[in-house]
């Protein structure tokens, strides 16, 4: 055994493009770190829900890092750790982006602790594959649920300008971290998921000379400075490459994540 945590983010790094990974691979790899006292996280910018969807069959412990680190959760559903976004400054943002003409035509979803929650505008099979307990509403301003985060997103548009420009005009009250090319979580300033792998961390006295971590895109880079054994993604864009320790040996479609993890156990 060469670590005790393996930490890893899913869409582009654990899962294929195609949503799904090899079950019965993982769920060997999962017996084996389950019996050796490891521990497996699956730290997503993602809905807590969606992340328990993905693994529905699977049989073991898990810990989530969830909501780009605003929820950490084990399996039994004890809520370790949780940063919510006021609800005033939730409005805010929601104002700001539908009155800045730089933002125009931005997709919303919110996560809430209750539920997932969209405009009917934005409900399409992409929405509801990522957000479980999805609530369509007439206006997300009248939202009535504890906030983790709110995800915006633009047709082929790069969003690290649009993450910027939130970023100036919430400096120290919200940041908002791109979680793919056309998209962006902002969250509390202070959560990311190597927060959430650092209370992790310290919750089973572990340190980052025990913690491997996987990424591929920017909400990953402050996971990866927490393992020792951080690996970057052959499909990794180049921050998250340079970034990290190693490559791994495959990129997502290919088995990368487990792949590397046999080697880590």
């Amino acid at each position: 055994m060469k670590v005790a945590i393996i930490a890893t983010d899913l869409d582009g790094p654990f899962l294929r493009d195609d949503h799904q990974f090899d079950h019965p691979r993982f769920q060997a790899q999962l017996d084996q770190m389950n019996a050796q006292g490891q521990h497996f996280v699956v730290a997503s910018g993602n809905q807590l829900q969606h992340c328990i969807d993905v693994f529905d069959g699977i049989h073991g412990e898990l810990t989530y890092v969830a909501e780009n680190g605003g929820l950490v959760i084990d399996n039994h559903g004890k809520v370790l750790a949780e940063s919510l976004i006021d609800l005033p400054l939730y409005q805010e943002l929601l104002t700001f982006v539908a009155t800045e003409p730089a933002l125009a035509g931005a997709e919303i979803s919110v996560s809430g602790k209750q539920a997932a929650y969209i405009r009917p505008q934005d409900d399409s099979p992409l929405m509801r594959y990522y957000l479980s307990r999805l609530q369509v509403v007439p206006s997300l301003m009248t939202i009535d649920d504890h906030i983790y985060k709110a995800t915006f997103s633009w047709q082929d548009t790069d969003a690290n300008a649009h993450a910027d420009l939130i970023n100036r005009q919430f400096a120290g009250r919200l940041r908002a971290t791109v979680s793919g090319g056309n998209g962006l979580d902002v969250i509390p300033p202070h959560v990311n998921k190597a927060t959430g792998l650092a209370y992790l961390q310290s919750h089973w006295h572990i340190n980052a000379s025990q913690t491997a971590a996987f990424g591929d895109n920017g909400n990953d880079l402050e996971m990866l400075h927490e393992a020792d054994y951080s690996f970057a993604m052959q499909n990794a864009i180049a921050p998250v490459k340079r970034t990290a320790t190693y490559l791994t040996p495959h990129d997502n479609n290919h088995d990368g994540v487990l792949a590397a993890i046999d080697t880590l156990i």
